[in-house]
Formats: structure tokens, sequence, C-alpha cells
């Protein structure tokens, strides 16, 4: 359990009413915890088939959306309030939806129409029979345009962006919560998997190739340390809430446990310095 001081938002039409207060954060399902997919078990039941029907496997599979979700739930109670969890913890399981498309149309991941992904999430929303929590009558508890299916629609189109200072808190908790998720153990299989027809290790720069990017690592290695951006409060793509911080602190030590092992490795191995000229 931690226990942080924290900025508390409520979702009013709109708007979000702000105050300090303590919470206490609990982790562990020994502790009560609630998962979200229990929660909205006819919206995960809906997302789960689509990613099925289209085959989505691996780096972003159902199972990555229902991770992502709790997380998102668990810091949107840590930040803000019980609605703005729920709304967090939903767009979570929502936000593969632009995967969902992209492997369905066949295209590149900046070629998914937008309003497709829109499309998709809000038919996953329709499907929750839950009754409303927020006094609405008991009818698909997102089953509406309101502001709360604006708010998880908008997050969902943007939680691969960098920061912003207008970005919402529903929207912050799901960014903080994909980055988190992005630095759990296996991310070092999934990048291999992703990143097949690339070399393991730069010999060479190890991690400080000239010519990488966040989209062209041109090794395994260096997609997987791009990931330590999210600690990194200079990137722009840094973790900001206070959970947030805790949970991606204790992940990336392992990164840099794994990434700093394998330099003092080579190092005795005699291949850093690179010894084979160009």
């Amino acid at each position: 359990m931690c226990i942080v001081l924290t900025e508390n938002r409520r979702f009013d039409g709109g708007v979000y009413l702000c105050r300090r207060t303590a919470l206490a954060t609990t982790l562990t399902r020994r502790e009560g915890q609630v998962r979200i997919w229990e929660m909205f078990p006819d919206l995960f039941a809906a997302v789960h088939k689509s990613h099925e029907e289209v085959g989505l496997v691996g780096h972003h599979d159902w199972v990555h959306a229902a991770r992502v979700g709790q997380i998102a739930y668990q810091i949107g109670l840590n930040e803000t309030d019980k609605q703005t969890a729920e709304l967090a913890g939903v767009a979570g399981l929502c936000h593969n939806a632009d995967k969902v498309i992209q492997k369905k149309l066949g295209v590149g991941r900046r070629e998914v129409p937008t309003d497709e992904t829109s499309r998709l999430v809000k038919s996953w929303l329709m499907t929750e029979t839950r009754p409303s929590a927020y006094g609405h009558v008991p009818e698909p508890v997102f089953g509406y345009y309101g502001p709360e299916v604006d708010a998880i629609v908008a997050a969902v189109l943007g939680h691969d962006g960098k920061n912003s200072s207008n970005d919402s808190p529903v929207l912050i908790a799901l960014m903080d919560a994909d980055r988190i998720v992005n630095l759990d153990g296996d991310l070092f299989a999934r990048s291999g998997q992703h990143y097949a027809d690339l070399p393991v290790v730069d010999y060479k720069h190890f991690l400080d190739d000239p010519e990488a990017t966040y989209q062209a690592p041109r090794t395994v290695f260096r997609d997987i340390a791009y990931s330590l951006d999210w600690v990194d409060s200079e990137s722009g793509v840094c973790i900001r809430t206070q959970l947030g911080k805790l949970l991606a602190a204790k992940r990336a030590a392992i990164f840099r446990l794994v990434t700093d092992g394998l330099r003092d490795q080579l190092e005795e191995e005699g291949i850093i310095p690179y010894p084979f000229g160009d």
C-alpha cells in the first residue's frame, strides 16, 4: 500500500473540480482490489471478441488492454475520484481500438482512420449494460453521447501522443498506465518479436547510435531502452502522476539492470570499446 498526497478532481458536466486529498491506493488482490474488467464485463467481452476476430495477438493483445485498463483505474483512484477512475479504466480497456482497426484493414499505424477508431470505441461502450453510476436511467452505462463518452474517445485517440498541459485527467491516467505496462518485463520479448528483422545489439554504438530514433531504433536493445523515456522528466513523454511514477520507477530499475549488465558483460568480453573498426 502506498499513501500519496494528490490532487483530486471531480467530473461535473464536462468540468473537473479540484481539491487536495490524501488517498491510500491498494494494488493487490489480497487487499480486496476490484478489477476493471469485472466492473464492466459486457464491455470487456466485446473488446476481447474484437481482438480475437482480427487475430490481434502478441504486442497489443486483449490482455494488454486489460492490464492498461487496471493500472489506469488505479491511477485514477489515487489521483482523482472514482468516476474519473472508471472513465480512465474503461479508456484503458478500449485503447487498442486503433490496433484492431489497423489489423483489420492491413494498413500502417499512421494510416488508421480516426473516425473508424472512434466508431469502434463507441460500439464497445454501447454494449455495457451495468446500471449507470452517474445519475442516468439504467440504460447502457456509456450508451449515449455525453461528456463521459467524449472523454473516453478523446483519451483513446490521444493516448500515444506527447504530454500536453491541456491533457484531461482521463487522458493522463491512460497515458501513464500504457507507459507503465510498456515498462513491464515482457517488453524484452515483445520488442524482439516486433523487431525480429533487426540486430539485437549495436556492438559499435551500444545505445548511442546517432541515427537511431524511437520510430526506427535500428536494434532491439535500443527499442527497449527508449522505454526509459517514460521516466525521463525532460523527454516530453514522461509519466506524470504520483502513483504512476512509483510504479514506473520499480520497472525502470529492472530495465537499467539489464542494459547496464549487458554493457558490463560486453566490456568483459572485449567488445566494448568496439575493436573491429568500421
